[in-house]
């Protein structure tokens, strides 16, 4: 996260490391025998403490994904988003405008834009506070055109309201910008947790029902099988025992066997229930 505006603290900040720097500049001068440029490079991104949660209805959430599935060129829409608190967004239908695609680029037609527009109802209009494309294959990430897109629409909203854009690809990948400008922030992807109504509780229903199955390896010796971390409990212990057997303890929790009921190099897998 990071603000959107300069505050007059964050621009005073600015101006007194600009000075630092400059100072400086001027007195290694002396030693400069080509033209100097002057430059200040500040950072004012950091993690938000809180999370930003978009919440998702399942059949919005659905549309979305089916859109980015079922077109392989690129397509952009919009949603209708509401805000229920300060840190909690939630959308809850999809709009989709004419558009003309094709594997790297979506373009509007000014008439179907205001087509678009002005077919939404008054609650539509209201709460379109929402737009996404997807890249197809490619990365997420926001090109020079998705960047200049952002900066025009949040300029229009002025000092007040917000604005949600997403990049979506069928990796089901989802890079999010939210601009709040009730608040000043702009959050990024490291910020936002995107959440499908519905999903959490499903799995917390189920989630009992689901046992993992842990497989452990035998190995064959040569006159039997032998499970790696046991040993014989009426054999007298030395410490060199109790040091091998730490060894093949620590071996057993490290592996991570993959193959069942056969060898795999050199080693006879059999499937055992761990209780």
């Amino acid at each position: 996260m990071k603000p959107i505006n300069l505050s007059e603290d964050d621009k005073l900040r600015l101006f007194e490391q600009f000075l630092d720097k400059f100072k400086k500049e001027i007195d290694e001068y002396a030693f400069n025998t080509s033209d100097t440029t002057l430059s200040v490079k500040t950072n004012f991104s950091e993690v938000a403490k809180e999370k930003v949660v978009i919440t998702y209805t399942q059949e919005a959430f659905l549309r979305m994904q089916s859109l980015v599935e079922f077109f392989d060129t690129e397509v952009a829409w919009y949603g209708l988003v509401e805000r229920i608190d300060e840190k909690h967004f939630y959308v809850y239908d999809v709009k989709v405008c004419k558009q003309y695609v094709n594997g790297a680029k979506v373009d509007t037609e000014d008439e179907d834009t205001l087509e678009f527009f002005n077919n939404l109802t008054d609650d539509e209009a209201n709460h379109l506070h929402f737009q996404a494309h997807s890249h197809v294959k490619m990365s997420t990430g926001a090109s020079g055109v998705d960047l200049q897109n952002q900066k025009d629409v949040v300029k229009n909203l002025g000092k007040t309201g917000f604005y949600i854009f997403q990049i979506w690809n069928k990796s089901n990948d989802i890079n999010t910008y939210l601009y709040d400008l009730d608040n000043n922030v702009f959050y990024d992807r490291k910020d936002v947790v995107i959440d499908v109504e519905g999903v959490d509780d499903f799995i917390a229903d189920v989630a009992e029902l689901v046992v993992e199955k842990k497989v452990y390896p035998y190995q064959y010796s040569g006159s039997g099988y032998n499970y790696n971390s046991g040993y014989n409990s009426t054999q007298k212990t030395t410490t060199t025992d109790k040091k091998k057997e730490t060894k093949e303890k620590e071996k057993e929790e490290k592996y991570e066997p993959t193959y069942l009921n056969g060898y795999y190099d050199g080693t006879y897998y059999q499937e055992r229930w761990d209780w």
